[in-house]
C-alpha cells in the first residue's frame, strides 16, 4: 500500500530543528542518519546558536554553597527566573576559585585537583568534556593569566595564556580548538604592561580583553591605565587607553580592578565603575572613531545609575536581556538575615530601577556569565 504521508522539504524541517532545545536535539540523533549528520555540520551549529541566544538565554552561576569553601557549584538562571543547578559530568570536579570562562555554552575550566597548568573544555548541556594538552611552556615563569573566547570569522575557539614575571606580561601562548594545538605568539607590544595574574580576562566580538597598566615615562610611581586586548582571529595584541575620568584618577602603585569591571554592550566592549561624585555607577561605550585624527577608539558614557542606597554595596558584573546584573551586599553596620551574604540584582538600562531577586550568593567569590545551551564539541561524541 503506498504511503500517503507528506513529506516536508528539507528546508522546512531544518528550520524547525534549529529551533529546538539542545536536549531534544541529542534525544534526535538516533532518528535517523541524516539528522546525525545534520546536527554535526558548522552551520547548524551556528544557526542553532543565534535561535538559542535570542530566544532562550541564560544566566551562567559559578557559586559556593558553603561560605569560603572551595567547592563549586553551578546554577543557570532562566528569564522566568527560575534557578536550577547543572550538574557536573564525570570528570569534573572542584573548580579552582574563579576558574571558569563561557562561551557559547562551552565553558573552559580550571580543577582543584589538576596541576595549574591543566585546563579542560566543557559543555554542561550535552555533558561532553575534553582536556586541553598541556602548554609548551615547562613552568618556566611563576604566574599566568588565562583568558578564552570565539572568532566565527575562523570559526575557532581558543585559549590565550599570559605568562607573567612580576605580573608583567613576558610571553604567551595560544591553543586552538579546531587544530588542538598550543603555539606560542608574540607580545613585544605588552612589554612593561602589567595585568592580574588568574582568570581575569573578558571575551567580547571575536577579542580577549584585560585591564592592564604600564608606566608612565620617567614616573615610576604614575601608572597609566590600558586595556590590553588580543583578536582571536589575527593573533594580534593591541593597547587602548582607559576612558578620560578613570585615566585621570590619582595614580598609585596597585590596579584597582575590583571598583571597575569590563562587560559586553550590543556587541561592543564597555566598562563599570562607580561614579565618586554621583555615589552610583557609570557605564562607558568603546566605539569606533568617525574622526581618524582623534585615534582609532573613543570611549563614550552612555548610562548612569541613580545613587546607591547608603546601606549598600553594589557589583554590577554583566549585562544580560538590556539589564545590569548586579551583586548586591549590606555593609558590616547593617543589620542583615542569618547566613547571608548578599543578593541578585537586575537594574534596568532604560528604567531608573532595580530588582531584586531571591537568588541568595553565600560567597562574594562568585561569577556570573550570560550563557546559551549549545551543540559545541557534538561533534566529539561517538554514538
Amino acid at each position: 500500500m503506498e504511503n500517503d504521508t507528506p513529506i516536508l522539504p528539507q528546508e522546512i524541517i531544518t528550520s524547525i530543528l534549529v529551533r529546538l532545545p539542545v536536549k531534544s536535539l541529542i534525544r534526535f540523533l538516533c532518528v535517523c542518519k541524516d539528522w546525525k549528520n545534520l546536527f554535526r555540520t558548522p552551520s547548524f551549529f551556528a544557526e542553532h546558536l543565534h535561535h538559542s541566544s535570542r530566544q532562550n538565554s541564560l544566566l551562567l552561576i559559578v557559586d559556593s554553597i558553603i561560605p569560603e569553601a572551595n567547592s563549586r557549584h553551578l546554577y543557570s538562571l532562566n528569564r522566568e527566573m527560575q534557578i536550577h543547578e547543572i550538574q557536573k559530568s564525570r570528570n569534573i570536579g572542584h573548580f579552582k576559585p574563579g576558574c571558569v570562562y563561557s562561551s557559547n555554552g562551552l565553558l573552559c575550566v580550571g580543577l582543584d585537583n589538576e596541576c595549574p597548568d591543566s585546563l579542560w573544555l566543557w559543555n554542561p548541556t550535552i555533558r561532553v568534556v575534553r582536556q586541553v594538552p598541556k602548554s609548551l611552556n615547562n613552568y618556566e615563569y611563576e604566574d599566568f593569566s588565562v583568558g578564552f573566547g570565539f572568532s566565527p570569522t575562523i570559526n575557532d575557539y581558543k585559549i590565550i595564556k599570559l605568562f607573567l614575571s612580576g605580573r608583567f606580561v613576558v610571553q604567551g601562548e595560544v591553543y586552538s580548538l579546531k587544530t588542538g594545538l598550543w603555539r606560542k605568539v608574540e607580545v613585544g607590544n605588552l612589554e612593561g604592561v602589567y595585568v592580574l595574574r588568574g582568570w581575569s580576562a573578558f571575551p567580547c566580538n571575536e577579542t580577549i580583553f584585560w585591564m592592564g597598566r604600564k608606566d608612565v615615562e620617567g614616573h615610576s610611581k604614575c601608572r597609566l591605565h590600558l586595556i590590553v586586548s588580543f583578536d582571536i582571529a589575527k593573533d594580534v595584541f593591541t593597547l587602548t587607553p582607559f576612558p578620560v575620568m578613570i585615566s585621570r584618577q590619582k595614580c598609585c602603585n596597585t590596579l584597582v580592578c575590583y571598583e571597575k569591571k569590563l562587560v559586553c554592550y550590543e556587541n561592543k566592549l564597555a566598562i563599570f565603575f562607580p561614579n565618586s561624585e554621583s555615589h552610583g555607577i557609570d557605564l562607558w561605550v568603546l566605539e569606533e572613531c568617525g574622526d581618524p585624527s582623534k585615534g582609532r577608539w573613543s570611549w563614550a558614557k552612555i548610562f548612569s545609575s541613580r545613587p546607591n542606597p547608603s546601606s549598600l554595596i553594589i557589583y554590577p558584573q554583566i549585562i544580560w536581556r538590556n539589564e545590569i546584573v548586579c551583586l548586591v551586599q549590606a555593609l558590616p553596620e547593617y543589620e542583615v538575615e542569618e547566613d547571608y551574604e548578599g543578593k541578585l540584582v537586575l537594574g534596568s538600562l532604560t528604567a531608573d530601577e532595580l530588582n531584586i531577586f531571591d537568588v541568595p550568593i553565600r560567597s562574594f567569590n562568585t561569577w556570573i556569565f550570560d550563557y546559551v545551551e549549545s551543540l559545541v564539541l557534538l561533534d566529539k561524541i561517538h554514538i
